[in-house]
């Protein structure tokens, strides 16, 4: 498994592709910021315009754009530039698998776009990495089969949509990745992305990712890095933005949160099979991390899993 498919795994990504809106005429749409929540907008014709919070201008977009926020940035969507609330209604319909918002509030102008939303692991490494706002483009070669696939099947009341829209979103969200480290360079990746992109700390990111539970003592990671200690501390912390250690230690904890939902192993087995010499360190760390114990996590998380299972069956990508 390549450390991407890792990432991914290890984020516990959920997520869907299942909106589409039809704007005609004067509208305007809110997106407030979401905690652990990415938000992609595909524009298929038309343009209008987008306000990023912070950003004084409002951008336009056109047919082709695709804007990508890993962390649910908030912003607002609107005909006009100056993107203030027109108070036009935006209704919602059902079209097979998409939820579909329209507005007719007289005029010509128009933007067709589909919606997807990815949740996540708070403390997960692949989004944590990524800047506020990647731009992209339909005809990126990754992306316009996908969007073709979706507009075709928003485009017929087809028996196992669902099916094939929810597997779309995993795909999406793989090739909106690869796009996003593509452009770096322009995208400002951080973080473990950022180390990534160091051929030096490459093998060495890799081997921690696919095995955490080893021992990973500073000589046996300045061997895998071919640098010596002093060069692994200085490289490793200019280029991740923290230590080696901390580093294993968050890929393990990780881990550990996947195995707490994944599995009903002891919290103890759980700790020693991630790397951790006892419970108790396990624990410690977990609740510095995350906020809470491990076994209230695994308990949050059920209860969470239930809940969505009463309305919908999530898709999650491993």
């Amino acid at each position: 498994m390549d450390i991407l498919d890792r990432l991914v795994e290890l984020a516990q990504v959920k997520g869907s592709v299942d909106v589409q809106c039809l704007f005609h005429g004067e509208w305007y749409v809110r997106h407030e910021p979401k905690c652990a929540y990415g938000l992609v907008h595909i524009v298929t014709a038309g343009s209008g315009y987008i306000r990023i919070d912070g950003e004084q201008e409002a951008r336009l977009l056109r047919a082709g754009d695709v804007i990508f926020f890993p962390r649910s940035v908030g912003h607002t969507l609107s005909s006009d530039s100056s993107c203030e609330n027109l108070g036009v209604n935006v209704l919602t319909s059902e079209k097979g698998a998409f939820k579909v918002k329209q507005s007719h509030a007289g005029g010509d102008a128009a933007l067709h776009l589909f919606c997807a939303r990815f949740e996540y692991e708070a403390q997960a490494d692949i989004m944590a990495g990524l800047p506020d706002t990647v731009l992209l483009n339909i005809h990126h070669p990754s992306l316009q089969y996908l969007v073709a696939l979706l507009q075709y099947e928003s485009g017929q009341a087809l028996s196992g949509s669902v099916a094939v829209v929810n597997a779309l979103a995993s795909v999406l969200l793989v090739f909106l990745l690869r796009a996003s480290l593509e452009k770096n360079g322009e995208a400002q990746l951080s973080g473990l992305l950022n180390g990534w992109q160091d051929k030096r700390l490459r093998n060495l990111l890799q081997a921690v990712v696919d095995k955490p539970e080893e021992e990973w003592n500073i000589e046996k990671m300045t061997a895998i890095a071919n640098l010596s200690r002093a060069q692994l501390m200085r490289v490793f912390k200019q280029q991740t933005g923290t230590s080696p250690h901390a580093f294993v230690n968050s890929i393990r904890l990780q881990q550990g949160a996947l195995l707490l939902k994944q599995t009903a192993d002891s919290v103890l087995s759980v700790a020693l099979s991630v790397g951790f010499q006892s419970e108790t360190h396990f624990g410690k760390a977990f609740k510095k991390q995350y906020g809470i114990s491990p076994g209230q996590y695994r308990k949050n998380e059920r209860a969470d899993e239930a809940a969505v299972q009463a309305e919908e069956m999530p898709i999650y990508f491993i």
